[in-house]
């Protein structure tokens, strides 16, 4: 994960109507272009032709070959008041796609770059391929110029929340020893998951609560934890084997009595042994039915080219369809978390309609800080995703529903 160290990005192509495009993007974006021209003359003179331009962005011509460009990005990388790249390439006739690919693989693969360099390459079929084979090995390479900019210029969002005054992600609590005492036992089983009781057991030690749970192997057993919980409950297949609970059969909601308890027992095993006659099935969660509210999503993972983002949403059945989410770079603090709440283009159902009161969004917030900070403290983690995430009126606080956390396949270092 590379980081800025300033606000000075330049453009290098070989196209300049693509430079210009990418030029209003960097303003669109909040990008800065670096406008020192004599220090662009001095680094890049000598490797851009007579006709071509030093000026930002940096012209390198269509007769720029792989060569050329590999000479102009390390003459920017060797310069410290350049601070991020942006290079373009266009096809043309002595561009070759294939061999940009592999050089630019090479370099990433050697951590060559010390810098953000994000690429953009336009043309045909050999240059989507190109674009394909880089992005497969994490190159951060893209076939829009604005796409490309808008990212890197979340890299710059990210670079100045960092500058500003926000919350310390120390100041967040969070139970450490008892998340570490559950991933060492996930590792041990072998696994890159959290099974149902163990997510549950991740929620309360980063303070969410979730709804009253237990599981049951036995029929006995879950009617048993129905009685105990209180009626009405919700059922659910606890399976290494079955992550999508739903397609399988293997939820029931709205179970109101004893007979219903039983019934759902029965036909949660029938449709999971059916849809996996070979899954390992590790009992049936019982829970505590969820009162209603708004549900929304709370998420975050490990980009390979941001590191830490969290994600929050309009969640439950909704995610999917609407795919109304916000992305942040993580750390942010408490202001910077209600602002992206504030960004999805539902809001409006958080601060409460026809007559409902506003609902608990300082709650939400702390609720993505939370599990920000423990992606942020345990690097084998590599998402979480709490869905729904249930809000409920200003004061009333947060309850999750289902949390999902996968690890990598490295161990982390301790």
């Amino acid at each position: 994960m590379l980081y800025l160290n300033g606000e000075n990005n330049i453009i290098i192509t070989n196209g300049g109507g693509l430079g210009v495009l990418t030029a209003d993007a960097c303003e669109k974006y909040g990008v800065n272009l670096y406008d020192n021209l004599t220090d662009l003359k001095a680094t890049f003179s000598t490797v851009v032709p007579e006709f071509g331009s030093v000026k930002n962005s940096i012209d390198l011509t269509g007769q720029a070959r792989v060569e050329d460009y590999s000479r102009a990005i390390e003459a920017a990388l060797s310069n410290e008041n350049i601070h991020s790249i942006l290079c373009l390439g266009c096809e043309s006739g002595v561009f070759d796609a294939e061999a940009f690919a592999r050089y630019a693989g090479e370099q990433f693969k050697q951590g060559k770059y010390n810098k953000p360099l994000f690429f953009t390459l336009v043309g045909g079929p050999l240059i989507e391929k190109s674009v394909s084979t880089l992005q497969t090995i994490g190159v951060p390479i893209f076939n829009e110029v604005d796409v490309a900019t808008a990212c890197l210029g979340a890299v710059y969002c990210n670079y100045r929340q960092k500058r500003t005054s926000f919350d310390a992600i120390d100041d967040v609590v969070i139970d450490e020893q008892a998340i570490r005492q559950v991933l060492n036992g996930v590792r041990k089983n072998g696994r890159r998951f959290l099974l149902a009781q163990e997510g549950q057991a991740i929620l309360r030690a980063i303070g969410i609560p979730g709804p009253a749970s237990g599981i049951a192997h036995t029929l006995d057993e879950a009617v048993a934890y129905a009685e105990k919980i209180g009626y009405p409950v919700v059922m659910k297949i606890v399976s290494r084997d079955i992550l999508h609970k739903s397609d399988a059969g293997g939820v029931a909601l709205d179970i109101d009595d004893r007979k219903e308890a039983a019934d759902a027992y029965e036909a949660i095993l029938q449709n999971c042994r059916r849809y996996k006659p070979d899954a390992i099935i590790d009992g049936i969660e019982v829970s505590e039915q969820i009162r209603l509210g708004v549900e929304t999503i709370v998420g975050a993972r490990r980009d390979l080219s941001f590191g830490p983002i969290v994600m929050f949403g309009l969640g439950g059945i909704y995610v999917e369809v609407m795919k109304d989410i916000a992305f942040r770079a993580f750390p942010l603090g408490v202001d910077e978390a209600v602002k992206m709440i504030g960004t999805i283009k539902t809001y409006a159902m958080l601060l409460g309609v026809r007559g409902e009161q506003r609902k608990d969004i300082d709650a939400l917030a702390l609720a993505i800080l939370k599990v920000g900070t423990m992606l942020k403290k345990f690097e084998e983690i590599t998402d979480i995703e709490i869905n729904p995430l249930v809000a409920y009126d200003h004061s009333e606080g947060v309850k999750a529903v289902d949390v999902r956390i996968l690890l990598s396949n490295q161990e982390a270092k301790r």
